[in-house]
């Protein structure tokens, strides 16, 4: 099973203020709500996710949803293989077809998201990696959280840094729209602000069905000055990686 840094930074970030939080550059304030005891996760591919909030979550029942049937055996495989085998269902299907009703607590998902990038040759990468071409929009993707979130849920996801306004600004203006609640900007290139170098090139998003103030954060992930992970990764990461 392939570990992305996308999805561990989603699967360790996402309710990350039961831990501590992210706290560099922090501003705003986080509101409280309900340990999540429902989780979705959609587009789950190997299955990441779900693991990450079976493990996080320990009395969560975790659904994951794939449009892909290879990706959804091999995630089966890996719920099987795992110590939450009971608590993670994993099923094939079409999110704009949700066979899910809900409500969940918590929904995460790690979307595809090259809207500008060439398609790649292979079907199935295009399909996981790529919107548009009948795979998932963001358009979709937030009316069918909508449809599956609890009232007072969560919905997280990791996006490239560039997207993250034109995001926001479906999410918000939407019929049924979400609000953001915690933002993180992560920084992946060896930078500091002291360096003035601190262009982000990820941002994690929490929303929920409340409007409120958002919490706004900046993670680096590595050591402005040493060449090594910085210790804000570290702390974040360090219940997943054997290294940390």
């Amino acid at each position: 099973m392939q570990l992305t840094t996308d999805s561990v930074l989603l699967g360790a970030w996402v309710w990350a203020e039961a831990a501590g939080g992210v706290t560099a550059g922090t501003t705003g304030a986080v509101a409280g709500t309900v340990v999540p005891q429902t989780v979705l996760d959609v587009g789950t591919g190997c299955g990441v996710l779900a693991l990450m909030m079976a493990q996080r979550f320990e009395q969560a029942c975790i659904h994951a949803l794939d449009i892909d049937g290879q990706s959804v055996s091999e995630a089966r495989e890996n719920a099987d293989l795992s110590p939450w085998p009971e608590r993670i269902r994993i099923v094939e299907g079409d999110f704009r077809q949700c066979l899910f009703s809900g409500p969940y607590d918590l929904v995460v998902t790690n979307p595809p998201y090259f809207r500008l990038a060439l398609e790649p040759e292979q079907e199935r990468r295009a399909r996981a990696r790529h919107t548009g071409g009948g795979s998932l929009t963001h358009e979709e993707l937030l009316q069918g959280v909508v449809r599956v979130l609890a009232a007072d849920g969560t919905f997280a996801l990791i996006l490239p840094a560039g997207q993250e306004a034109g995001f926001l600004s479906v999410a918000i203006t939407g019929q049924n729209p979400l609000y953001p609640l915690r933002i993180t900007r992560v920084v992946t290139g060896k930078s500091s602000p002291a360096a003035g170098n601190v262009l982000p090139t990820r941002v994690l998003l929490e929303l929920t069905k409340k409007q409120t103030t958002p919490r706004i954060e900046t993670l680096f992930l590595y050591d402005a000055t040493e060449d090594k992970y910085s210790q804000q990764y570290i702390n974040l990461v360090k219940d997943f990686y054997l290294w940390a």
